[in-house]
């Protein structure tokens, strides 16, 4: 499974750039790609990034494989919540 590390801060401008890294993974993961997005720094998320999270999570599982939220801080988790995006939270962060 392909990894990649969460700033502290996912403002806007990071948020276009963590779409163009997951892409380049996905494109070259193939079929079933497996993605994890380590979140234990992670102190705020813009709504940008939120979003990027679940285009990915839903390109992930079109493409039969997955994206896995890992070790989400609690700022982490405040922040998808308060979004209404709580499903990107897996049921052990939770």
């Amino acid at each position: 499974m392909r990894r990649i590390e969460l700033a502290a801060k996912v403002t806007p401008d990071s948020a276009q750039a963590l779409w163009y890294e997951l892409e380049s993974r996905f494109d070259a993961a193939g079929a079933k790609p497996g993605i994890t997005i380590e979140a234990a720094a992670v102190r705020h998320l813009s709504a940008a990034a939120v979003q990027v999270l679940l285009m990915a999570r839903k390109r992930a599982q079109r493409d039969g494989g997955a994206l896995v939220l890992a070790s989400p801080s609690p700022e982490c988790i405040d922040c998808l919540r308060i979004m209404g995006a709580s499903s990107l939270i897996g049921e052990d962060a939770a």
